[in-house]
This record gives C-alpha cells, structure tokens and sequence, in this order.
C-alpha cells in the first residue's frame, strides 16, 4: 500500500547535554538504544537487542506470537528499568508493522503501559516509520541521494532521498518473518508475493540508478558475509558500498561464497540465518526495479532518525564529519582550536583540490593534536586508530583511511608501516601520497608552532610548481633550524619539489 510521507510532529525539545533512549518494538526484535546528547554526534552508549518474533505469525493468525509478546513484554519492562537508572532524560517507546498491523495490539499496549508504570506504546503508522529510516540515513550520510530501503521483519520501507532531502515513500508487507511465515521456504511462492508487492511503483523510477541505501539487521548480515567474502580490510559496516553488479552475483548463491566458519567469525546468530534466504530474494527484487548504481550499507536507521528529527535545525544543518572531529578535538586534544589555523597555513600547498579532498584535509586539520597523550613509540598509531576504528559519520571508507594515514604520518609513522595496511588497502596510490603530504605539511606546521597560533604566525609557506619555500619574518628566522629544514625537505619531496627557507620583511600570510 502506498502511504504519503507527512511531517511529523516534535514530541521532546533536544537539550544539550542530555539523554535520549528509544525502545524500538519490531515485527522481529525489541531493541533498546540510548544516546548522550553531544552536539550533531550523539554518543551511543547502550545498545541491545533481544529476538522476539512478535510478527512471526502475523501472516497466518493476524495476531502478534503469543511467546513472542510474553519475551517482549519482559524485555520492554527490563529495558525501562535500565533507562531509569541511566537516568534518561526522554524515553521512546515506538512500535512498527507487527504491532501496527495486528488485532491485539490494543491487549500488547495496555501490558507494556502496565509494566512501564504507565509509560504509552507509540505505535507509528507506515508513513512515519518510511521518514524516519530515511532520516536515519540522512542524519549520517547528509548528501544522499536515491533510495533508502529499511527491511524488518513486518514490512520493507521505500524512500526517494533527493540530495539529502526526503521526499516519496511507501511502506510495503515485505518483511521476513512476514513472508516465512505466509510461504515458508518455498522461493517461488516467496518471489512471485514480492514481484506483486512491488509491482506500480513508479514513482522509483524518478530514483532510480542512484544509490540504494540499505537499513536494517538482516540485510546488514548479508553485508558482513560480503565482506568475509572479499576479505575487507574494516569490519565496519556503516558506509561500506557494494556494487550492483557484483551484489547480485553474490546474493544468488551465498552459501557458495561464504563459509560456515566465517558464517561464525561475522558474528550472525543462528536466528538471524534463518532469515537470509527470504532478505536475500528481497533484495534482489529490489535491486531489479531501484536499478542502483552501488548498495550503500546504513548504520543508521529508524532509532536514530527518531533522533534526528527532535534535533534543532542548526544542528540538522552541520556536517557530520566536521562536527565529529571538533567534538574529538575538544575532548581529547591540548589546543583544540588549532585546526583552524593550521588549515589556513597550509592551504597553499593545496590550491587545486576538490571540495571533498578539501573536507577531508579539514578533518584531519582538527584531529591534528589528538594523539599527544600517547607513549611516543605509538603515537601514530594511537592518531590513526582512534578514526579508523571509531564511529565516525560523514564520510565513506575511503574517506576514513584517507584521515587516519595522513594523522599516522603527522605523529611520525612512515606510510609503508605495517601498521597502516587497513588504511592502504582502502586507498589508492594517489591518495596515499596526498594523505602523506598532508600529514608531512602538519609535521612542519607543528614543529615550528608547538601548537600555538603567535608562533605560527612568524613563518608562512610559498608554493610554486617547483618549489616549496617557507618564508620567515626576520624577528622568527631563529625558528627555521636543523630540525625544521629537514621536515621541509621531506614535504617538498612528497609534493615533487624542492625546498627553499627565505626571509620577508612582509607580513606573514594568514
């Protein structure tokens, strides 16, 4: 059934700093997660899952699994007690297509008031559950562009993304215990309900051959699989991108390409399994229709697009990636409000950049300083662990290595360190090289600034496409010694140029 995509409305003010938790009562699991209100970034800090199956006999029965809503039940009831002793500021309790759908859930809400001490079941239409998994997306991926698609175990939500911006949306009764339970494991029956469920859609056609961005558990399980099967260098899931082309060849015999043994190493629980083969011929229907360029994999999804939404407009608005590196910078470095300056001081050596390499260079200019309170035998380590392996939003993988080994490089690693194959096996050649210069182009800023914005000020850099030159007021020019020659001289050659040190009488450029 197509269903319009409304506005919501705002139930709770975002207080900064403050505490957000939200139960989400799925056809499938209840999930419980909760947040620490920190600028654009909120900071996971409890999540949990428990396998219900509270749609598992939707199908047949229009009712919600008896077992399943006594296991619910108690899950809810321990899930509150846990947010009241995180002292959480505002609980959601929001329940989709299982409870939506089923003839008792009027029975379900009255037990989960009851056990909650009088805390309400929101139970969210199909609209609403469609515009928050796309917020979800958009709440990490700001510039997405084409159509999010959020499978849970009682329905599969459609939506048009256009730059960032939701737009159509549809939710539809594709889920997977939906299915397993009207047709069990017979595949064609299984596809010709998923062909009829898809059939005249054809506002997807305004969206299609974009991108697909992928939400939900089980076809996050199937992005695990795919990545023991190319033997992926990170085993993050957020942003990792497949192609159409070799999804599909991927999703027609699974069992084929992955293991039982890796099946374990991923992590897949036996239940989650089970509901492969189902999401697996989803999925493949609907990268017949979407026609996508690449299948982005979303970590985020509805939770954190209910989250999204109570944010203020400011905070909508701020880049991700940025915003992340600022908050990390403030907590973690000596003079977080270097960044700044140090990209203004470099910026000559990178006058024709894109806008995205430019970001980029940003976010390592303001994760510059993180790593100062390491041992110094693992300080570039330490620098590219803490992007590589954190949660970071904003930017894809590449974009990540691309941080991580220009930070490795600035605290003294060299970039052919066994230490940075993670990041090398990301990137090209091309940008290893300019993740080095940036990270060489730091080294020399901070050997003559300590960190301090006057220091830096007595010298400034000139660049040509033959030289290098770094230009030193007469009142500074006992800062360029041994040590700062040599640092130069390195950059220099990483750019394919040579090095000069010349003294103005001029202002230093800013």
């Amino acid at each position: 059934m197509n269903v319009a995509v409304q506005p919501l409305t705002r139930e709770v003010v975002w207080q900064v700093p403050s505490r957000i938790a939200v139960i989400d009562v799925g056809s499938n699991t209840v999930r419980l997660v909760a947040f620490d209100l920190q600028g654009r970034i909120p900071q996971l800090i409890f999540n949990e899952k428990a396998f219900c199956g509270l749609g598992k006999s939707m199908a047949s029965s229009g009712r919600l699994d008896p077992d399943g809503m006594e296991m619910a039940i108690d899950t809810i009831h321990r899930y509150v007690t846990l947010t009241d002793q995180m002292r959480v500021s505002h609980l959601d309790i929001v329940a989709t297509a299982a409870v939506r759908e089923a003839s008792n859930r009027d029975e379900f809400a009255a037990r989960v008031t009851e056990v909650t001490g009088g805390r309400s079941l929101r139970i969210i239409s199909g609209a609403e559950e469609a515009r928050y998994a796309a917020l979800g997306v958009i709440a990490a991926i700001p510039e997405a562009d084409g159509i999010a698609g959020d499978l849970g175990g009682g329905s599969l939500e459609l939506v048009g993304i256009r730059k960032g911006v939701v737009m159509q949306g549809e939710s539809t009764p594709l889920g997977t215990l939906r299915l397993m339970d009207a047709h069990g494991n017979d595949a064609v029956a299984t596809n010709k309900a998923i062909d009829a469920a898809l059939v005249g859609h054809d506002w997807i056609k305004e969206f299609a051959r974009r991108d697909f961005y992928a939400v939900g558990g089980t076809w996050r399980a199937i992005a695990r699989l795919h990545m023991a099967y190319r033997k992926y260098p990170l085993r993050i899931l957020h942003n990792y991108e497949i192609e159409r082309e070799e999804l599909r060849r991927f999703l027609r015999d699974i069992k084929s390409h992955v293991s039982e043994a890796e099946i374990l190493a991923a992590g897949i629980s036996k239940k989650r399994m089970a509901m492969l083969p189902v999401a697996s011929l989803i999925l493949q229907r609907v990268l017949k229709l979407v026609s996508p360029k690449r299948i982005v994999i979303s970590g985020l999804g509805l939770r954190e697009g209910i989250l999204f939404h109570h944010a203020p407009d400011e905070l909508k608005l701020a880049d991700p990636l940025l915003a992340f590196c600022r908050e990390m910078a403030l907590r973690r470095s000596r003079f977080p409000e270097h960044g700044d300056d140090l990209m203004r001081w470099i910026d000559p050596l990178f006058r024709c950049e894109s806008a995205r390499d430019k970001r980029l260079r940003y976010a390592v200019c303001l994760l510059s300083d993180i790593a100062w309170s390491g041992h110094p035998s693992y300080r570039a380590e330490l620098a590219m662990d803490q992007i590589m392996l954190a949660q970071v939003l904003g930017t894809d993988h590449p974009g990540r290595a691309f941080i991580g080994m220009a930070l490795f490089v600035l605290n003294g690693g060299s970039p052919d360190n066994a230490a940075t194959e993670r990041a090398r096996a990301l990137l090209c050649p091309q940008e290893t090289a300019r993740a080095r210069a940036v990270g060489l182009a730091l080294r020399l800023a901070q050997r003559i600034s300590g960190g301090t914005k006057e220091l830096l000020g007595l010298a400034h850099l000139n660049a040509t496409d033959q030289e290098v030159t770094l230009v030193v007021q007469p009142d500074g020019e006992y800062m360029a010694g041994e040590s700062v020659q040599r640092r130069l001289d390195l950059l220099a050659a990483a750019l394919g140029r040579q090095s000069a040190i010349s003294i103005d009488d001029g202002p230093a450029a800013t």
